[in-house]
This record gives C-alpha cells, sequence and structure tokens, in this order.
C-alpha cells in the first residue's frame, strides 16, 4: 500500500470504551477522572478528544494536562455530543487475535502505561501527558487498521515472526514509519509531547526519551518477547529507571502483568499473555526492609505476597517460598520469599532441572511432600542439591505447581511446627495459590 494523506475520519473507538463512556457521561456521579479512566486505554477515544479541543481552541492541546482537562475545556456538551458521532469498532469482529485493530489498539494502550509508570517512578509532574503522547505515537499505523485491513495485519504479522516494526510497516507504507506517522501528527495537532518523542535526536527532553522508549517497550512485549530486542530495550529502560530498580527487565514484565487487569475488560490481545504461557510469571523477591517509603507492590506480585500470607498463616509455616521455572524449564529460581533472614539459601535458590532432587521429582507432575524427622531418611538422596537450613531440616512441605497441565513451580514452606493438620492445611492453601495463577493466566490470555 502506497502512503495516504490523513484523513480527517476520527479513528473508531472500542466497544467497551463507548459502553462505559455513554454510562459515565449520564451518570451524576461521575467525574471527568472517571472518563479519562476509560479513554486513556483507548487511542481512538483520547485522539477523539484531542483533535475536539483542537478544533474548538487552536492550540490548547499543548495546555491541556490530560483528557480530563481536555473535557473541562470542551464542555461536557459538546464532549456528549462529540462521542455520539465517533464511529465504534464492529464489536462482531474477534478483537482479541492479533488481526484486528485491537492489535493495535492494545500495543498504543500498553505503551502508554509504561510510560506513566516510568514518569511515576521517576517523579515527573507530567505523568498523564507522557501516557498521552506514548499512546498516540504511532497514529499512521493506527489508522492503517481502518483504511487498509490486509497491509496492517500483513505487518503486525511479520512483527510476530521476527521482523523489526519499521521494517514491516515501511514495506506497506512505501516510506519510512515515522515519516507516515509524522504527518498525522502534524495534521491532526497532537500534543506537544507527542511531538517531541516522534523526533528522536540527542536533544530531545527526558521525558520525550521516557516516550520513546516506552513505545518500543511495547512493540517489543506485542512481538512476543523476542531475546535480543528485549535485552536491548531493556538495557535502555536501566539508563532510565532509578537505582532502586535492581532488574529492569523484571520491572519490566511485573508491570505488563500489572497493566493486563486494567487492560482486560478491552479485550485487548495481552502482551502479558505470552509471560503467562511462557510461565514468565516473574515477581521480586522483596528486599530486605529498609528507610524510606517501600515501592508499592502491582498486579501479580501483590496477589501473590496475599497468597504466600494466607499459606503461612493456615498451615502455621514462618517461612514460604515460590519457586519459578524459567522459560526454557532448565532452571528453578526463587520469586517470591515470605519469611527468613536476607541471607536465606533458600531465598537464593537457583537450582538445575536436569539433575535429580526432590523438586525436579516434584515437577514431574501434580503432587506434594511432607519431609520430616520420621521419613527424613527416606527422602536424604533427594535433598542433597537443595540448599536446606536447621529450620527446614526440623520438617517442610512442599507441592509442584500446574496451570493448565503445563509446571510453573514449586510452593514451599516450613518453620512452626509441620505435622499432619498443617500439612493437609498447606494442600488446602496451595491449591489457592494454582487457582490465582490459573485465573491470572485466563485473564491474560
Amino acid at each position: 500500500m502506497s502512503h495516504r494523506y490523513p484523513t480527517s475520519a476520527p479513528l473508531p473507538i472500542m466497544p467497551y470504551t463507548a459502553r462505559r463512556v455513554r454510562f459515565l457521561t449520564h451518570s451524576q456521579k461521575s467525574t471527568h477522572a472517571d472518563i479519562e479512566s476509560v479513554v486513556l486505554n483507548d487511542p481512538g477515544a483520547t485522539l477523539a478528544i484531542y483533535r475536539a479541543l483542537e478544533r474548538r481552541r487552536p492550540g490548547a492541546s499543548d495546555e491541556a494536562s490530560g483528557p480530563a482537562h481536555a473535557i473541562s475545556m470542551v464542555g461536557m456538551d459538546a464532549f456528549r455530543s462529540i462521542f455520539r458521532n465517533v464511529p465504534v469498532i464492529d464489536g462482531r469482529k474477534v478483537m482479541e487475535h492479533i488481526l484486528s485493530p485491537g492489535f493495535a489498539y492494545g500495543q498504543a494502550a500498553q505503551a502508554g502505561w509504561y510510560a506513566r509508570r516510568i514518569a511515576e517512578m521517576l517523579g515527573f509532574g507530567q505523568a498523564i501527558e507522557m501516557q498521552v503522547a506514548a499512546l498516540l505515537q504511532h497514529p499512521a499505523v493506527l489508522t492503517l487498521w481502518h483504511q487498509d485491513f490486509e497491509s496492517a495485519a500483513r505487518a503486525s504479522n511479520a512483527t510476530r515472526d521476527g521482523v523489526n516494526f519499521e521494517i514491516a510497516f515501511r514495506a506497506e507504507f512505501n516510506l519510512p514509519v515515522h515519516v507516515a506517522d509524522q504527518a498525522y501528527i502534524d495534521a491532526w495537532k497532537l500534543p506537544q509531547l507527542a511531538r517531541e518523542a516522534a523526533h528522536e535526536d540527542p536533544e530531545m527532553s527526558r521525558q520525550a526519551r521516557c516516550i520513546a522508549v516506552a513505545t518500543r517497550m511495547a512493540r517489543v512485549a506485542y512481538a512476543g518477547w523476542p531475546d535480543e530486542a528485549f535485552v536491548a530495550t531493556a538495557a535502555e529502560l536501566a539508563d532510565l529507571l532509578p537505582e532502586r530498580v535492581r532488574d529492569p527487565g523484571n520491572w519490566w514484565k511485573c508491570e505488563t502483568a500489572a497493566t493486563a487487569h486494567t487492560l482486560q475488560p478491552w479485550d485487548y490481545p495481552l502482551a502479558a499473555r505470552e509471560l503467562v504461557l511462557e510461565r514468565e510469571i516473574v515477581v521480586e523477591v522483596p528486599a530486605p526492609a529498609t528507610s524510606g517509603r517501600p515501592e508499592a507492590a502491582h498486579g501479580l506480585q501483590q496477589l501473590l505476597g496475599g497468597a504466600l500470607k494466607q499459606v503461612a498463616q493456615t498451615a502455621r509455616s514462618r517461612r514460604v517460598i515460590f519457586a519459578k521455572l524459567s522459560r526454557d524449564r532448565h532452571r528453578l529460581r526463587t520469586r517470591l520469599a515470605l519469611g527468613g533472614s536476607p541471607d536465606d539459601p533458600l531465598r537464593q535458590l537457583d537450582l538445575s532441572m536436569s539433575e535429580k532432587h526432590l523438586f525436579s521429582l516434584l515437577l514431574t507432575r501434580a503432587q506434594a511432600v511432607h519431609v520430616g524427622p520420621d521419613n527424613h531418611q527416606r527422602y536424604a538422596p533427594y535433598l542433597e542439591g537443595v540448599p536446606l537450613d536447621s529450620q527446614a531440616l526440623a520438617g517442610f512441605y512442599a507441592t509442584s505447581l500446574f496451570v493448565d497441565g503445563r509446571p510453573v513451580g514449586i510452593l514451599y514452606a516450613d518453620g512452626g511446627h509441620p505435622d499432619e493438620r498443617g500439612y493437609s492445611a498447606f494442600r488446602q492453601a496451595a491449591a489457592g495459590v494454582t487457582q490465582l495463577l490459573e485465573s491470572h493466566c485466563q485473564k491474560a490470555a
């Protein structure tokens, strides 16, 4: 397809956005901020607001601090009129499939959330503006889905097959993607931050650089997390995030999983899906307590943390460990720990699955074990490769965790006074952890 000059027609919005905005605009209790929380997840809706604002007050899009402010500047009556006339994507289309506009809309929404979280981590006062700018970074790609579906699907399929995003879409536009995007950015007079981030140069502001990196992060995530691109982009992210983020790649994946809960109502094909299906459910082991305000937990990490507390309470255990299999199933590593000292060997667990030890045997099928003084000799040959301390040798519980028939990892508990009653409670609590992982997988799929 040869490049087409930007159309004046509005981008369609997602069916969920249309339903939710319609409800909020007719509710006496809703606020502009409530509407903003919806439209920020839909590039078509956000674009409709900013284009309407620019038509009514030229140059005002640079003054708006976000969609809520833009709605105030336009006026609620005008806003209702605008949304009555914005087309809605046909809900009969399979939006969850990558061959749909939902693929591009979901990627844009993901970029927006990455930009917002980076801004919050760095203490920028423009988190919403940065989210809007990242959400609208590829207007030509978004429009292509509605101008030439086959062309957009062809390019998107290519990115999933390992072709670079720029190369895949350049073949369809017959010119560089940034040139095609720039035509829309100029014609539609998008906000200043969106314009600045589209021009990557050494003189760009730090905010604009964060937006550009967030956009690339979304491309990598929606391309299926290719290893080379992930490593390169994680290195860029490391240059932006504060030093307290010890593993930027892990932070990136955690934020992706957390965002899946927010974006689920839109039925986008979510980037978190590959993380779940490939067992890349990554959560950091909490660091030892330090002075200052701890960073808030998000999404799956928060849910799993709560689940581990429940295991500790019901099984009366002092220490609970969640260890996860690596993507290739070659290693088993601790991902979340409750209790124990900072130098606890189980916190540093990193076992090869090619060796024969208790955990590798447990992961051959769904099963659990209670090891105590009475049966320790029976299991002793399989405990040599596991870094157990004196508390563990006094007795522990362990179970394999499976989701959709696939091994995910090991749940382990010790301390207190392990007995049959505690073992029964542990297994029931472990079933709850499995249900949590299954539910998360379904929501992210």
